[in-house]
């Protein structure tokens, strides 16, 4: 694993020291047999021509890049306002989740405590109960049960 790494770093290590050798120049010169060397020091004693070497990128255009990095960073503005506003709605959403499920367990419980055998009472106004007859037990669950099916649609 690390000599991968090592192995992944010696490109970038030689493009860096060559760099140098661009920016100072290069030197052309054939030897006697005939062959052609490159070098970024001229040999002693031959006639060597310095070339010079363009860079392949050509400058940046301060407009260009202003007007790019400002579409950049309209660009990031509207994905973090769009992240914002999903963030909140899933925070929406799981509030009015928890509140069903809230009115759901109430609404069962309620249920539950009518279907059970014995007395049922409200407490009225002044805190004092009253005892429900036959009829309103059965509308009292009636209405438990409709918020049952509409707190309950999970």
């Amino acid at each position: 694993m690390v000599i991968r790494r090592y192995w992944t770093l010696v490109p970038a290590a030689l493009a860096l020291l060559a760099g140098p050798a661009v920016a100072e120049g290069v030197y052309k010169w054939v030897d006697s047999q005939g062959h052609t060397h490159f070098g970024s020091a001229p040999p002693p004693g031959k006639n060597a021509k310095r070339l010079e070497v363009r860079s392949s990128t050509p400058d940046p255009d301060p407009d260009t890049s202003a007007q790019t990095s400002r579409g950049w960073r309209e660009q990031l503005e509207l994905s973090n306002q769009r992240r914002q506003q999903a963030r909140e709605k899933e925070q929406e959403a799981a509030k009015q989740q928890g509140e069903s499920a809230q009115r759901c367990a109430w609404a069962r419980q309620t249920v539950d405590s009518l279907n059970r055998g014995g007395a049922r009472y409200r407490l009225n106004a002044q805190g004092e109960r009253e005892y429900l007859d036959d009829g309103q037990r059965q509308a009292a669950l009636d209405s438990a049960n409709q918020r049952v099916a509409q707190y309950c649609r999970n």
